[in-house]
């Protein structure tokens, strides 16, 4: 098993959100210090540590790393 750090903002400009993997271990201490060193760092941001289980099929867990896209990121943009 290993742990990741993510992180989730809504950009500056407020023109959507990023989430991002930041950090990911399998020393549950070090993932412990990198989460408060990324908590000061990141004050306005919402940071998770995900527990990640090695050789399986992480949406067959009741809870997961996930993020929702809604489908009009998927249509073409009209410039």
């Amino acid at each position: 098993m290993i742990q990741i750090i993510v992180n989730a903002f809504v950009e500056k400009d407020n023109t959507g959100a990023v989430v991002e993997v930041l950090y990911a271990s399998g020393d549950y201490e070090k993932v412990k210090t990198k989460y408060e060193e990324l908590v000061a760092q990141y004050p306005e941001n919402y940071l998770v540590i995900y527990d990640v289980p090695l050789d399986t099929n992480l949406s067959s867990l009741p809870h997961y790393p996930s993020v929702f896209i809604g489908k009009e990121e998927f249509e073409e943009r009209e410039e």
